[in-house]
Formats: C-alpha cells, structure tokens, sequence
C-alpha cells in the first residue's frame, strides 16, 4: 500500500536497516581500532598508570609530611620521592648483596666439592671437563649474553626512572591530567567521569596506605624474627620481605627466600627455624593484618584479585604482575561507577566514594 507522498514503506525500512548496520559496523570497527591501538600501546600506557600509583604513593606519604611539619607541599612531594627512592635502592642494593654474598659461598662449596665428586665417580679430571664444557656452551655467544642482559637492566633502569619522574610531576597538578582527559569525553558524560575518577583515586589511596602498612608490619615482623635466630643482617632482610609484600602472591616468597638463603650457610638448625619463623609471619600476615588492612581500605573478591594477577602477568610481563593490584582496584571502582550503576542501573556501593555530608 503507498504512502501519502506516494513511495513504498519498504524502502524506507530498507534504508533505515541499511543505515543501522552501517552504523553497528562502523561502531565494530571503530572498537576493533580502539582495541589493537591499547595493544600495541600496552606499555606505554602501564608506564603511565605506574606513575599514576608513583603520584598516589607520594601524596600517601607526603600529605600527612605537610600536615604535621608545614612544609609546603610542592616541597614535601620530591621529599616523599626521595623516600621513596631511598626504600627501594637500599632494597635492591640489599639483595644484591644478599644474593652475591650467596652465590659466592656456593660457588666455593662447589669448587671444593668437585675433585671429591671426580674420584668417586672415577673422573679425577671432572673440574676440568666441566670447565671445558662450561667454555664450549658459552663459546662466542657469551658477549651476546651479557649485551643482552645489560639492555635489559638498562631498559628497566629507564622505565624506572620515567615512572618515578612521571609520579613527581603528575602528583604536583593530579587535576589537571584529570580535567584535561575528562574534558575528551561528551560533555553529558564529564560529571559522572570526573566522580568516578576520583572515587578511583581515594580507592587507590586507601589501598596503598593499607599495603604500606602490611609491608611495615611484615618487615619489622621478619627483621625481629631473624635478629632473634641470629641470621645475618637481619635489618636488611627485614627490609626485603618488606617491599617485596608490594609484589601479590611472588613477593612473599622472594622475601622469604632471601632470609632462607642467608640462613642456610648457618647449619640446619638455623634453618628450620627461620623457615618455621616465614611460616608464622606469612600466617599472621593472612589472618590478622590482611582483614585490618580490608577492612579499612579496598574490599575486592581474592579469586578476582588472584586472575587479575594472572591475566596482567600473561598480556604485560613482570610489569603487569606488580601493578596487577591496583589496576584492578581502578577497574573494580570504575566498572561499578560507570557500569553497573550508570548503563545497567543497578544500585552498588563504590570504593572510595565521597559519603555525602
């Protein structure tokens, strides 16, 4: 049946399909787009959230600096940096002592060992032939190894140092980074983002000081521990147990490992009781100080928080794996902000909300 101005309905809902599928595919593709870009710039862009949470971290420490002592903030900022810093390379250089320290006395162990082991295997010539082999799997390739090996420290040094640069500058002026991607978005859109954001923000924060207090707690909890048995520096490896908590599920047990190494050159006494001590405080850690830390900062599913580790680690590296925590604190808060309270409609609490009044 015509229409009043004479054409065929059909065209008009033919043209009318026509244009939502074009706009449907336009849409598809436009995500596809979206999607390979965040890919390939998948670094970059865990570098600046690294910032992100560099910038957190200064204002966790310096705010309370400014607060107490009346330092001007742009002041007390560089010298939470420098804190900051200075906690981290003492880890390192710790470690690395740590861990050089360790390696020597095994290779000495070793080099001793080894004519013992050849007459009782009938080789007398054993350190030889394994040094022979040792030059023969090495070979040419060595210096390509320790090239390789130096870029990749190199590359890290410099990620380090862009993220702690990063920080410092994003915590001087954090709204105006804010402001400036908000003001990207449609402007319906801006008000809601712009509380979302923040409500992230004081969700990262909360969830910061709450690990930062974790790590003080198992640090001084190892340091008195393994004063007690007598393993060496035991200030240092307290340390290390300390900031290696930061790192979810690894940390740990690399912070155990190195209190276990220095104490296994002190007999097996020793020992057992340093491991029995990890054991303790890694149960004191999960039953008392991780409830108090929940129950004052973020509270997120552990079966979430254990895949997003897995998942990060697998699409970004060993990067992914440290920042895994607090990029899903920043999604979770997001995702129940934008999502499941604005598109689905549905009442949720938010971490990190302002409460009102």
């Amino acid at each position: 049946m015509p229409t009043t101005d004479g054409s065929a309905p059909s065209s008009t809902h033919s043209d009318t399909f026509a244009r939502r599928v074009a706009v449907a595919v336009c849409i598809a593709l436009g995500i596809g787009a979206l999607a390979a870009l965040l890919v390939e710039l998948s670094q970059v862009l865990l570098l600046i959230f690294g910032a992100v949470v560099v910038s957190t971290v200064l204002h966790a420490i310096g705010d309370p600096i400014a607060r107490r002592t009346g330092i001007p903030r742009v002041w007390a900022l560089p010298l939470s940096a420098l804190i900051v810093l200075g906690v981290v390379g003492g880890t390192l250089w710790f470690l690395g002592a740590q861990v050089a320290g360790q390696l020597a006395q095994a290779a000495q162990a070793a080099e001793s060992a080894i004519p013992k082991v050849g007459h009782a295997l009938g080789v007398p010539d054993l350190e030889a032939v394994i040094a022979s082999e040792f030059q023969r799997l090495a070979g040419g390739d060595m210096l390509g190894r320790v090239t390789s090996l130096g870029a990749t420290a190199l590359g890290a040094a410099t990620d380090l140092l862009i993220v702690l640069f990063g920080g410092v500058y994003i915590a001087l002026t954090p709204r105006l980074y804010r402001d400036g991607f908000v003001m990207l978005l449609p402007q319906a859109a801006r008000a809601k983002t712009s509380r979302a954001f923040d409500a992230a923000g004081r969700a990262l924060k909360l969830w910061l000081l709450g690990q930062l207090f974790a790590m003080v707690i198992t640090g001084v909890l190892t340091g008195l521990a393994l004063w007690f048995i007598g393993v060496p520096a035991a200030a240092g490896l307290g340390l290390i147990a300390g900031v290696l908590e930061f790192i979810p599920l690894l940390g740990p047990f690399l912070g155990a490992a190195a209190g276990i190494l220095a104490a296994a050159g002190m007999g097996t006494s020793a020992l057992m009781w340093t491991i029995a001590a990890f054991l303790a405080i890694q149960q004191i850690e999960s039953n008392v100080i991780q409830p108090i830390v929940t129950r004052r900062s973020v509270e997120i599913p552990p079966a979430l928080l254990l895949f997003a580790v897995i998942a990060f680690g697998a699409m970004l590296g060993v990067l992914g794996v440290i920042l895994a925590v607090p990029l899903t604190v920043v999604l979770y808060v997001l995702v129940k902000a934008l999502y499941v309270r604005e598109v689905l409609d549905e009442p949720t609490s938010v971490p990190g909300e302002a409460k009102p009044g």
